[in-house]
């Protein structure tokens, strides 16, 4: 059988590619073909290496814009960009490989963007499939005419998978239609050995800030803002900042401006997990919009209670209180206030950590690429 996956994603890779990957190595090892479109990045991504050398084929579509690139630049690109796309149309290379089943990769809405991918799937029986990886609660960001396309293309899909429970929910309120064809799905955890890890010793407290920094899907400025206040700063406590993302000159500022250089750390991308959860206490994930963060399903399993805000998937997971803390939404006084829940609960943090991996030990799929797999192949 034959699987195409297109992703949306407009960096070299993201979480929410995890689950697509973890499902395309288990079509290779099973025998399967697997064809995967990316945007048209300068370096090939170490994850699509692999998927290359296990057999995966590769194919590139224009139009990434990097945000460091110039107004003139980029008018010249997106010049580029229609050319190639009027010579070459970015699908049919892919649709004339006839796959048996085709995959977008995107956010929620996403898909209403795709023009050509939308138009091409009119001349094709192939077996559509949407994964949705990211909703926005509050700004639902497309237009009427957008959402009849939005709706079409949800129609024209055999299922659309949500990462969360939330996420599905919010979806059918915005859309303001029934979903018919959601199934939920887990997104999958890069670490063999989910064991609780030993907890931190010692007075000064370590928060974990993990994800892309991208203050408008994580809201680490608001974070900012919170420990800026004087009643943070007379704690004694540092934050260390693990990721990279356009707005790391911008939080790298701000955590200037607020003069909090000596207190918070920004470490750059990390590879091990694990390694991040033995020097530091709790995470902090102060999100204005998520599907189901990793970084929360993989810190409550290394043993670590969570503070988040309760959007997409958060609450199915922690336990408000019990396995970490909710704020009710991402502004800077709730995230203040469950930031001051969880101070006062310090003596509790190591118990409210095995509880945290209880339920994620509990809810968390091991084998989520062959479930995704065995979903798409058996209808």
């Amino acid at each position: 059988m034959k699987i195409a996956v297109i992703s949306m994603i407009r960096e070299p890779w993201g979480g929410s590619e995890e689950l697509w990957f973890a499902m395309a190595k288990q079509a290779i090892a099973e025998g399967h073909t697997v064809m995967h479109v990316s945007f048209d990045f300068a370096d090939l991504h170490p994850r699509l290496a692999e998927l290359e050398r296990l057999g995966g084929v590769l194919f590139q579509r224009p139009g990434f814009y990097p945000t460091s690139m110039s107004s003139k630049a980029r008018v010249a690109r997106m010049i580029m960009n229609y050319v190639k796309k009027k010579i070459r149309p970015p699908f049919k290379k892919l649709l004339n490989q006839r796959p048996d089943i085709l995959i977008y990769n995107g956010t929620a809405y996403s898909i209403a963007r795709e023009k050509e991918l939308l138009k091409a799937l009119k001349y094709s029986n192939v077996d559509f499939f949407i994964i949705s990886e990211l909703i926005g609660e509050i700004d639902r960001g497309f237009d009427e005419a957008e959402r009849s396309i939005i709706l079409s293309a949800y129609h024209r899909a055999k299922k659309v998978f949500f990462v969360s429970h939330r996420m599905e929910l919010t979806a059918r309120r915005q859309l303001c239609s029934d979903i018919p064809n959601a199934v939920q799905i887990k997104n999958p955890v890069n670490m063999s050995d989910i064991s609780p890890l030993p907890f931190p010793r010692g007075d000064k407290v370590n928060w974990g800030l993990v994800g892309n920094l991208l203050v408008v899907h994580k809201g680490q400025d608001l974070l900012l803002s919170v420990l800026q206040a004087s009643k943070w700063k007379e704690r004694e406590w540092t934050l260390n900042v693990y990721g990279d993302g356009s707005d790391r000159a911008y939080l790298e500022a701000l955590t200037a401006f607020y003069r909090l250089e000596d207190r918070v750390i920004f470490h750059g991308r990390v590879s091990n997990i694990r390694q991040v959860w033995e020097q530091n206490h709790v995470l902090l994930m102060p999100s204005h919009m998520e599907g189901m963060s990793l970084a929360i399903v993989e810190a409550m399993l290394c043993g670590r209670p969570v503070m988040a805000t309760d959007v997409g998937g958060a609450s199915e997971w922690i336990e408000n209180g019990n396995s970490g803390w909710l704020a009710a939404a991402p502004t800077i006084s709730l995230l203040d206030e469950a930031m001051e829940r969880a101070w006062q609960d310090k003596l509790k943090w190591e118990g409210m950590g095995l509880q945290a991996h209880r339920k994620a030990r509990d809810l968390y799929d091991p084998a989520v690429g062959k479930t995704l797999l065995d979903k798409l192949i058996n209808l």
